[in-house]
């Protein structure tokens, strides 16, 4: 069963994550010797990633031994202001040291389905296996219920053979970039972040409603062999039914 974790506040749930990210990044290292994350990018993850990047973690953090990957990007060259790449150098590459080798950076200046056949060679590569095993997938939640850039009636909802893709948002008209749905179950942990009122009635219909993942992409996400958290500040859940958060609670 997935997890459900309420926060406070936007501050108090940002540093659970970091703590959470430092916690798993030492155990996987511990156990296999690396540990490898899918990074969300979007406004929500931002400030994460710069409190990862702060002097005091460094010494928590084994970054030659920390592998990151993109679980979506926008088709926009990596200096571009829209581009997820860019926000995670800004926020966090920029104050840590990390071989290259470990950036692992979408190519997204590349002709769209170049770009998406590209990353999962490299992604098919490292990993080598049937699917792909991140250790920690970050993701977040859209007002309108997408996840990566799985958007509703998208045709990449559909894709069952894939990990990587390109996926045209049809209300955006344009091409994104991303994980596959069986790409992103097959993580050992998927952390879903979901901050702000503007997130409280689709949180509900995620958690409570109907199944209608073509509505509702997020709901296509459950891990096969791992764990899933939603971790939400208040505002985010202050719709949510108290016996549903009985429910997600429960040990």
């Amino acid at each position: 069963m997935a997890q459900l974790k309420i926060f406070s506040s936007t501050q108090t749930l940002e540093s659970a994550v970091v703590k959470l990210f430092i916690d798993l990044a030492r155990q996987a290292i511990d156990d296999k010797g690396q540990f490898t994350v899918a990074l969300s990018g979007g406004s929500t993850p931002q400030a994460i990633y710069e409190d990862l990047g702060k002097p005091e973690h460094q010494h928590e953090l084994n970054w030659a031994k920390i592998h990151l990957f993109w679980g979506d990007e926008r088709h926009v060259p990596p200096n571009h202001p829209e581009s997820n790449y860019r926000m995670v150098d800004d926020a966090l590459l920029r104050h840590i040291t990390i071989p290259g080798e470990n950036i692992h950076r979408v190519s997204a200046e590349m002709d769209v389905q170049a770009a998406a056949t590209a990353y999962e060679q490299d992604l098919r590569q490292f990993f080598d296996r049937n699917w792909p095993q991140f250790d920690l997938v970050l993701l977040g939640m859209g007002t309108d219920g997408h996840t990566a850039s799985l958007f509703p009636g998208s045709a990449g909802l559909k894709e069952e053979k894939r990990w990587f893709i390109a996926n045209q948002v049809p209300e955006l008209r344009k091409w994104r970039l991303t994980l596959t749905k069986h790409a992103i179950n097959t993580a050992k942990y998927v952390i879903v972040l979901v901050q702000g009122a503007s997130k409280a009635d689709m949180l509900v219909e995620v958690l409570a409603g109907a199944y209608s993942p073509e509505e509702k992409p997020i709901q296509l996400i459950s891990p096969i062999d791992g764990e899933m958290i939603w971790m939400v500040d208040e505002q985010a859940a202050n719709a949510l039914p108290d016996d549903l958060i009985s429910k997600f609670l429960e040990p």
